[in-house]
């Protein structure tokens, strides 16, 4: 008797497959309960509802908070993948950054304010309410910086990724595409919506009226405004303290300072530009590199006299490089500091990886911008080598690095030579010309 040959004759059995997955199963414990809870609730919903959207998953009392938001993000990563292959540009992150954390909060919000397991943490619906109000005016400021700046022309890119698809090898370029733009940053612009999460699962026990209790908001101040159903705590519960109304204050005022930085960016590269293509005689072409550069990184660039050295200088610009990063990153510590700002935590509430982790978003993010700042900065560097020198005067991010550099400089006498270099602009030469700005 002749067996035939079965393609399937050689696949694991289940036994042999619960074999091999039976040592991680003691570390599947480990894993965020929203991971471990959201197949299951996919299930019942889809077995059960007898209407299937997203609202009825929403409200469904299986489900748990952030289930929406990691099942748009399970959605969006091979989404933003497919789209840079399809397109040959890799920004489609960038256009949904001023949208994706808002769009998490939003449904944590509204998981708040409809879904029935969450009737018991009505309490927490103004603090709540009043983080997503400064994400909202966060995400306004941003949107309209991206449209002026073109970032929706679909057939655009950030200049720093068609840089640095320029200078590395397309091996990795293509490992950088899928696992850091189109993987990792949807999942960090997931994190930055944890705040919000760990709010909405404090109890009253846990909050405080502190530091003045007199300036605290009681829980009766909003319940006129309540259904009965989201009568979840006593009339007496702090839902909002001083501490809370400090950090909307300051996150603000860091909105602000984003929004200045921008300006005076914008309005100072519209107006080099643009004196540049009126004229070309009083034009400064810096000097090339003493060792010569690949073709394939950025060269020296051209710019009219009056904006010499290139890049703006005054303003915020004197006391930070990018003071629109450094507002950003405090931006997004404010939200976490929230969670810190209701009050004291029993160690009931906040304990596991998704209450425990709530700075991870925010420590992530700075870690983003560290890696971004590095590259604008190393381009900046090539096109206008008194970039060099700037750094020497002005700090990354905080006026206290600016300080610092000061001291540091006038110490060892480097201060007035870097400042020359900056802030002086080089002699006029006969021909119009001057290559004196290194």
């Amino acid at each position: 008797m002749v067996l035939g040959y079965s393609p399937f004759a050689s696949s694991p059995s289940s036994s042999q497959l619960l074999t091999l997955a039976k040592p991680l199963i003691p570390y599947l414990p480990l894993l965020p309960r929203p991971l471990l809870t959201l197949p299951p609730s996919l299930f019942l919903h889809l077995t059960t509802s007898p209407s299937l959207s997203p609202w009825s998953f929403l409200v469904s009392p299986t489900t748990h908070s952030l289930h929406l938001p990691i099942v748009l993000t399970i959605l969006l990563v091979p989404t933003y993948y497919l789209l840079g292959l399809l397109s040959g540009n890799v920004s489609w992150v960038d256009r949904s950054w001023p949208f994706y954390t808002p769009l998490c909060s939003g449904l944590i919000l509204l998981y708040a304010a409809y879904n029935p397991s969450a009737e018991v943490y009505a309490h927490n619906l103004p603090r709540l309410s009043l983080m997503m109000v400064l994400q909202l005016l966060w995400s306004a400021r941003l949107t309209r910086h991206a449209i002026r700046r073109g970032f929706y022309d679909l057939k655009g890119e950030d200049y720093r990724y068609t840089t640095f698809r320029r200078i590395v090898p397309s091996w990795l370029f293509h490992l950088v595409h899928p696992f850091v733009i189109a993987l990792a940053q949807p999942i960090l612009l997931l994190s930055l919506s944890l705040p919000m999460h760990a709010v909405l699962t404090l109890p009253p026990s846990e909050l405080s009226p502190q530091p003045i209790p007199s300036l605290s908001i009681p829980f009766q101040a909003v319940l006129p405004y309540l259904p009965k159903r989201l009568h979840s705590a006593s009339p007496s519960t702090p839902i909002l303290n001083l501490a809370d109304m400090s950090l909307a204050l300051i996150a603000l005022g860091l909105l602000y300072i984003e929004y200045r930085a921008d300006e005076t960016m914008y309005a100072y590269q519209t107006a080099k530009h643009s004196s540049q293509s009126r004229s070309k005689s009083d034009i400064i072409l810096p000097n090339p590199p003493k060792r010569p550069s690949p073709a394939s990184w950025p060269q020296p660039t051209a710019y009219p006299r009056e904006f010499h050295p290139g890049f703006p200088t005054k303003g915020l610009y004197r006391w930070s490089r990018h003071p629109n990063f450094a507002a950003e990153q405090l931006f997004w510590l404010t939200q976490t500091l929230f969670v810190v700002a209701a009050g004291e935590s029993s160690g009931v509430t906040r304990t596991g990886w998704v209450g425990g982790s709530v700075f991870a978003g925010s420590f992530a993010l700075s870690i983003l911008f560290c890696a971004s700042t590095f590259l604008t900065e190393w381009i900046t560097t090539q096109k206008y080598p008194a970039y060099r020198s700037y750094r020497g005067l002005v700090g990354e991010f905080l006026p206290q690095e600016t300080v610092l550099l000061w001291l540091w400089g006038t110490l060892w006498g480097k201060r007035s030579g870097l400042e020359k270099e900056v802030y002086t602009v080089p002699p006029r030469v006969s021909s119009g010309r001057s290559n004196k700005a290194e």
